[in-house]
């Protein structure tokens, strides 16, 4: 059912489009606007991320510098790690930070504080403190303009700072030498599983892309890693040796309780579970209650969250073939015996054909949409996908006119599964009346290196 966390604070009609967001949803969209016509000229410009990103940190008198801060990176179930050692830190008594990406309703999401969302006015001063220094960077003629990633980056941790934050854990964008996230000194740096995913940016090999998430690993820090397929790990291993990092491997571990669903979800649990032994070591005190209510009371939006019955709905993230094998395995293990119907939309440069694969042997019919967003992939492409696995499948391009079908068609006593991105399970869960979207500005020219 609707989470906690954004149950009370999306509630519908409070906050339309046009709303507290919208004027300074404008001016960003002014700099957008300059940014895509400066950034042409730095053919590096995405490389130099983390530098941009340390430069608007610093500006800011370097928040970062004055709390610890645990770094999740990697391919598959970051978010969901971090709220978990989030969740745990929280229960042991500390005043922790979670920055995640992307969002799913409102850019606030990004920004927590004990499990709060930044508020309103909070938020919208930040922008407006963040808003010169993003202007004076359309001058910075070695590094080229700020992005508003890196931006919401610095702006995450100085209202950490700002408001006694004792421990931040932050979750990498895309990840990589390239994030924005790099710039960070962590205590501590969190691997999650490694897999296909934004290879045009990361490489085309799981070695490749393995190489580039670790590389922000500072020296001499300390690794606790998921288990990683073999061609993963021994990148991992080799640039922890070069690095002088100490590494560990994080064992799966049973994750109780409601807040996330799925066997994928004990991976991340051994980790954050890893990681508070971790931080045990270094002094912290964090009971086995605090442990295990942290894990009975982890809330996560999005990750195989039922959003609605007859039929039984439910919303996932998977944006990729390994995330979507492990929603597959989930639904089989919990719904053995339902008759199973997706609505699925993707962006435009995933791997559509493995998504579909993944996802074709449980499915009785499929329905495809396409959010509104610019990445968006062609809905008919996707029913053409389906049909290659015999899988009946209708085109329905609206997310909303498209859950009305699919639910019509699973009938009560069927299982309905929306997935494939980030933009089609906010559009399905306002859909449901249980968020209402704040505005928020998109690249005005899509750009493969552009993180919004």
């Amino acid at each position: 059912m609707p989470s906690k966390e954004l149950a009370g604070v999306f509630e519908p009609g409070t906050t339309p489009s046009g709303g507290f967001l919208h004027a300074l949803s404008v001016e960003l969209r002014s700099y957008l606007h300059r940014y895509a016509g400066r950034k042409v000229a730095f053919p590096s410009h995405a490389r130099d991320s983390p530098r941009r990103a340390r430069r608007l940190l610093d500006l800011l008198g370097a928040p970062d510098r004055c709390l610890p801060i645990v770094h999740v990176i990697g391919t598959k179930g970051k978010g969901s790690t971090a709220a978990i050692l989030e969740s745990i830190l929280r229960a042991a008594g500390r005043r922790t930070g979670l920055y995640t990406s992307p969002h799913l309703h409102s850019p606030r999401e990004r920004i927590r504080i004990q499990g709060a969302l930044i508020s309103r006015p909070a938020f919208a001063g930040g922008c407006h403190r963040l808003l010169p220094l993003l202007e004076e960077s359309l001058s910075w003629d070695d590094l080229g303009p700020a992005t508003l990633f890196e931006g919401l980056t610095a702006l995450a941790l100085q209202h950490f700072v700002r408001y006694g934050v004792e421990v931040a854990i932050v979750e990498a964008g895309m990840g990589g030498q390239s994030d924005a996230t790099a710039a960070l000194t962590p205590i501590l740096t969190l691997l999650t599983p490694v897999s296909l995913d934004h290879q045009a940016h990361l490489g085309e090999t799981l070695s490749a892309i393995a190489a580039e998430k670790v590389g922000v690993v500072p020296p001499g820090g300390l690794v606790l890693s998921a288990p990683q397929p073999d061609e993963a790990w021994g990148e991992i291993l080799r640039h922890c040796r070069a690095a002088g990092a100490s590494l560990r491997r994080a064992d799966p571990s049973p994750l109780e309780g409601p807040g996330l669903a799925g066997r994928h979800q004990e991976v991340n649990a051994g980790l954050a579970l890893a990681a508070a032994g971790a931080l045990r070591e270094r002094g912290w005190e964090i009971p086995d209650e605090a442990v295990a209510q942290g894990l009975r009371e982890v809330r996560w939006p999005g990750r195989l969250e039922v959003v609605a019955s007859r039929p039984l709905t439910i919303v996932d993230v998977a944006h990729n073939p390994a995330s979507a094998q492990a929603l597959a395995e989930s639904l089989l293990a919990l719904f053995p015996r339902r008759p199973c119907l997706f609505l699925l939309g993707c962006s435009a440069d995933k791997d559509l054909a493995g998504i579909v694969a993944a996802l074709a042997p449980l499915a009785d019919g499929a329905v495809a949409a396409r959010a509104h967003h610019y990445r968006a992939a062609d809905p008919h492409g996707l029913a053409s996908l389906w049909h290659r696995h015999d899988v009946p499948a209708e085109v329905v391009p609206e997310v909303r006119e498209a859950l009305e079908r699919i639910r019509m068609w699973a009938g009560p006593g069927g299982l309905v599964c929306a997935c494939g991105s980030f933009f089609v399970v906010a559009e399905v869960r306002e859909a449901l009346g249980l968020a209402v979207r704040e505005d928020w500005p998109e690249p005005i020219v899509p750009s493969k290196n552009f993180q919004i």
